[in-house]
């Protein structure tokens, strides 16, 4: 194959509950990695519909930082003028959106104890803040690697522009998120390192509080790195957009890309798909897509399916950011939905192996009232000539959709930061699919494969493209992800 993309994609069916079908499911080997045990009773379906969140098992995202702001130390880094990555990625790896970059003056504990200033807080305890700016960003998060952290200690970030953005934590959630980190990957700095959030600009502010009676000498930690964002990720506001993009859409998503929002067919399908932004293990910032899962429990728990190749280990998965409703008001409109929300607490890694390109996560944060839980078909109806669709967010845009067949089986591997697959048969673990209508692109990776509404496929890798007509892509294939592991959480 010539080149190879990602795709995010989401699938639903109707509105009902489960329709539990005990059918026989294709199996596998797993080279799967799980952060939780659940009993591996035998499971209770095959095959399962879509439902909608309701508002009362919505719970809001935590809210800005509202406390009167200290004094703060001010670091700035100058412009970033370093070449990106190529637009096009290379096959089975995600598309990188922003680079780490190094902060001298905070190598070390003893850097940051110099540089912090602490003063009075109004509820009696002690206060410091360190301004952080990565000239030219679109967004910067800074990687906290924490010696000692007092479980009391209020962390805050917010931006000294006035901006109402803001996000808050304690200390006790960032030493849980690590120990998740050290017991899924290992005691590795990418394990021990804690990005904080993306606030969508250039300069951004950590505030630490600590309570009466704890000592700032209890707090052991540097920031040796942020990453600094190159891409926009941002819902476009501005009303000039209609002569900027006049040919093409709102983003960075290839000409002959179809907006989600002109699919109602899709109307349920569409709100199961989130855009995905992350760390990797490499320190560098990354665009995919994922997909909003259903159980046979109907408990509204946020699994969450995405592909290996986009997060494969827990430290990732801690930095997982999700945009939701990421798409436009209406048909060709150039005005962002107003539904449009970010969540930015992570995930609990489940699942994750490389024989399907398949991870499965538990998000930390409950999505905003209104989304869907995609269902899921993993009885081997996908079958070659049956007609498919994918929901996804190439180059991170907005929400497009694809239409096409399955064209044949593949066997394909990952390894070495690519993919190759060959011509394969009904029991090989991926599918080949052309499109008819739209394409994939870099950041749709990981996105989902539908047929009549349900799951059947995750987005890989593939050679498709507005300017490749015929270009083929790789699914991994649900019903094989099904039954090696993902029935331990989905059909219980």
């Amino acid at each position: 194959m010539d080149r190879w993309t990602q795709r995010r994609l989401v699938g639903l069916g109707c509105m009902g509950v489960a329709a539990a079908l005990l059918v026989a499911a294709c199996g596998g080997g797993s080279d799967g990695v799980n952060s939780s045990s659940p009993p591996s009773n035998p499971p209770k379906a095959y095959v399962l519909d879509s439902v909608v969140l309701p508002a009362s098992a919505a719970k809001s995202a935590v809210a800005p930082a509202a406390a009167v702001r200290p004094p703060a130390a001010t670091l700035v880094l100058p412009p970033w003028n370093e070449a990106k990555q190529a637009a096009v990625a290379a096959p089975g790896t995600p598309t990188q959106i922003g680079v780490p970059r190094a902060l001298p003056a905070t190598q070390t504990v003893e850097d940051m104890a110099r540089i912090l200033h602490w003063s009075p807080s109004p509820e009696g305890g002690q206060v410091a803040a360190l301004s952080i700016t990565s000239t030219g960003a679109y967004g910067v998060r800074l990687g906290l690697v924490i010696d000692s952290l007092p479980d009391a200690a209020q962390v805050r970030l917010y931006r000294q522009d006035g901006s109402k953005s803001g996000y808050q934590t304690t200390g006790q959630a960032i030493n849980e998120a690590l120990a998740r980190n050290r017991a899924a990957d290992g005691n590795t700095q990418a394990a021990g390192t804690w990005w904080s959030p993306d606030l969508g600009a250039e300069e951004v502010t950590l505030e630490i509080g600590l309570p009466a009676g704890v000592s700032a000498a209890q707090l052991r930690f540097a920031i040796p790195a942020l990453a600094h964002a190159y891409v926009n990720l941002a819902l476009p506001t501005d009303a000039d957009l209609r002569e900027t993009y006049a040919v093409k859409s709102v983003g960075d998503a290839g000409s002959c890309e179809l907006d989600a929002s002109c699919a109602d067919q899709y109307a349920t399908e569409r709100n199961a798909v989130a855009r995905m932004t992350f760390i990797g293990p490499d320190s560098r910032y990354y665009y995919c897509t994922g997909t909003l899962l259903n159980n046979t429990k109907v408990d509204y728990a946020p699994y969450f399916l995405t592909a290996n190749h986009c997060i494969s280990t827990q430290s990732s998965a801690t930095s997982l950011r999700t945009d939701w409703f990421f798409r436009s008001a209406s048909c060709n409109s150039f005005a962002p939905s107003p539904l449009a929300s970010t969540r930015q607490q992570g995930a609990t890694l489940l699942y994750a192996t490389s024989v399907t390109d398949t991870t499965l996560l538990r998000l930390n944060e409950t999505p905003p009232a209104g989304v869907t839980l995609a269902g899921w078909d993993a009885r081997g109806t996908a079958t070659v000539n049956v007609p498919i669709y994918a929901l996804h967010h190439p180059q991170g845009d907005w929400l497009k959709y694809s239409e096409g067949q399955i064209q044949r089986y593949s066997n394909c591997s990952l390894s070495g930061g690519g993919i190759s697959c060959s011509a394969g048969n009904a029991q090989s673990d991926f599918l080949a699919v052309g499109w008819s209508k739209g394409t994939t692109e870099g950041g749709s990776s990981g996105s989902a494969l539908f047929i009549g509404g349900r799951v059947v496929g995750t987005l890989s890798g593939g050679s498709s493209a507005c300017t490749a007509t015929g270009g083929i892509d790789a699914y991994g294939r649900f019903d094989h992800a099904f039954g090696n592991r993902l029935k331990d959480w989905l059909a219980q």
